[in-house]
């Protein structure tokens, strides 16, 4: 039986989920080797010890099932890779090994495998780590960039991943190969430099609306320190914040396929992790904004799907829910001569 996805002509591409895979793996190797440089043989040993127990653990669970061993795509390496980096690097190594298992067995295969799963299995096992041991997932420090040269090397590294930003630069490459759109991140990135900026203005001006002050040139000079970046940005443009950015967040299974559903997901990603991180800390809120925004994909990809040829478009049917709601005798209808 043929499958006609959509009308020809159709664009012959090389890309492959293989070659993405391992492309995303290769993205990743320079902020593993700092890390290794940084915290020597412990963080080798998670990086090791977790990519092994994520193949491991698909191998095992495709073989008894007698399902395709897909090891070879890469998929399980990069889960393994991503979670090691999300570790501190004082865990016990059972942990890792614990946390691939999740991601691979619950996280991913249990939904069906690639392409299935609503939650990103990497988001999925660390929250579930985190929950159970929340005394060894919790890192000795919570880094922010105080000047440029912690976005080279962060001496306030708390997980593996965040000992420097400026060595994720591997997932602006993906975009440019078109292996991850850029909508989602660029939507993230602005939404998370623009909206903590936009709280403290206002918050600032509802404070001298509060006390009196009626003085429009303070009003002013309070929306001027919009223009203000050095605040909030020290401790949210951080290396696990990029990391969210730009390998996280757009994971396409958990993400909207629609170009529409891609930019407000970034944007509902932005402010999901601002409003936590502002309350709270960057750190954590990289992890449970996303996971969030992981609950409401599904109802942004079905919100803003293209309507079908000769279907009724989204103003339409705003426009027939309003129609139906005004009483008969304010429609305007037409009488046919019949």
């Amino acid at each position: 039986m043929t499958f006609t996805i959509s009308a020809p002509p159709h664009k012959k591409s090389t890309v492959s989920f293989r070659s993405i895979m391992w492309s995303k793996v290769l993205a990743l190797v320079p902020v593993s080797l700092i890390s290794i440089y940084f915290f020597g043989i412990p963080a080798l040993s998670i990086i090791l010890i977790s990519v092994l127990a994520a193949v491991a653990t698909e191998f095992g669970i495709q073989t008894v099932f007698k399902q395709n061993v897909t090891i070879k795509n890469g998929n399980a390496v990069l889960i393994g890779l991503m979670l090691a980096l999300l570790m501190p690097p004082e865990v016990p190594l059972w942990l890792p090994v614990v946390s691939s298992f999740f991601a691979i067995a619950i996280g991913k295969l249990a939904f069906g495998g690639i392409g299935s799963y609503v939650f990103n299995p990497v988001l999925a096992a660390w929250i579930f780590c985190k929950t159970a041991w929340s005394g060894f997932m919790t890192p000795a420090s919570t880094p922010h960039i105080g000047q440029l040269s912690d976005l080279l090397l962060e001496q306030g590294a708390g997980f593996l991943v965040e000992v420097s930003p400026i060595a994720l630069i591997g997932g602006v490459y993906l975009i440019y190969k078109r292996y991850v759109e850029w909508r989602i991140p660029l939507a993230f990135f602005l939404t998370m430099v623009i909206f903590p900026q936009a709280l403290k203005v206002l918050s600032s001006i509802i404070q001298l609306a509060n006390e009196g002050v009626l003085n429009p040139l303070m009003y002013l000079s309070q929306l001027f320190g919009f223009l203000d970046l050095s605040g909030e940005l020290r401790y949210s443009m951080i290396g696990i914040v990029f990391f969210g950015i730009l390998f996280i967040a757009t994971d396409t299974p958990s993400s909207p396929v629609s170009k529409k559903g891609r930019l407000i997901y970034g944007i509902v990603c932005g402010l999901l992790v601002s409003i936590y991180g502002y309350f709270a800390n960057y750190v954590e809120a990289t992890f449970y904004g996303l996971f969030l925004a992981n609950c409401v994909a599904s109802f942004i990809e079905v919100n803003t799907a293209p309507a079908s040829f000769g279907t009724e478009g989204l103003l339409g049917k705003l426009y027939g829910r309003i129609i139906n709601k005004l009483p008969s005798g304010l429609k305007m209808e037409v009488l046919s001569d019949e």
